[in-house]
């Protein structure tokens, strides 16, 4: 079963997830196994080269990952399927990335919190029915000129991925930023409080 069913995550979305200090949050790994994840700071495939989270997973604020899903539904209708680079993000680690490219075009201020650190950001990019990548203008977390939103040096097919992309996550409330194509902020993420509880293994997974 690739897709939880519908009641049951309507149950699901009736109750607190984790503790008192997270609510909130849920996995969306647990929800839709039809996105790809591609939590690159699990892995050493990102901008550090090393691997700064000690599990693959993408935990959003119960809102910001209720519209997720309403986007992977609609791409998959179309062909298409998401992929996900970043979730939530603990703000020790902002603070790791603030000391290693302290640019605010790029890297929120740990001081005043990123949406990432509140859990209603998405670093998501587009892949066909078969989950293998599309063209996009660059690379992610590619820190350049070239990711910006207003950028038309990239090729046709690249401009044509990101545009398919951005109006999907346009059209359930989400937020894009201008420096970064895969960057997409929940509606009202400024309202959430600045979270750091680790990420962990989900329940049942192997260490």
């Amino acid at each position: 079963m690739k897709r939880i069913s519908f009641f049951f995550v309507a149950f699901l979305f009736s109750f607190p997830i984790f503790a008192a200090q997270n609510i909130d949050f849920v996995d969306i790994g647990e929800l839709d196994r039809t996105i790809v994840f591609d939590i690159r700071y699990a892995t050493p495939n990102n901008f550090t080269g090393k691997i700064i989270y000690p599990a693959a997973r993408c935990l959003l604020r119960r809102d910001a990952a209720i519209r997720l899903l309403n986007v992977q539904e609609k791409l998959e209708k179309k062909g298409y399927r998401l992929i996900v680079f970043d979730c939530y993000r603990p703000l020790s680690v902002q603070k790791r990335f603030w000391e290693i490219m302290p640019d605010e075009r790029y890297v929120a201020d740990p001081s005043k919190g990123s949406r990432h650190n509140r859990g209603a950001a998405v670093d998501v990019s587009l892949a066909d029915a078969e989950g293998k990548p599309l063209p996009m203008p660059t690379e992610y977390d590619d820190f350049s000129e070239k990711a910006n939103r207003g950028y038309k040096g990239a090729s046709p097919e690249a401009l044509k991925n990101s545009a398919i992309l951005e109006t999907a996550m346009k059209e359930e409330g989400f937020e894009p930023f201008p420096t970064e194509w895969w960057h997409f902020d929940a509606p009202g993420w400024d309202q959430y409080p600045v979270s750091d509880f680790p990420l962990k293994r989900a329940a049942g997974c192997e260490d």
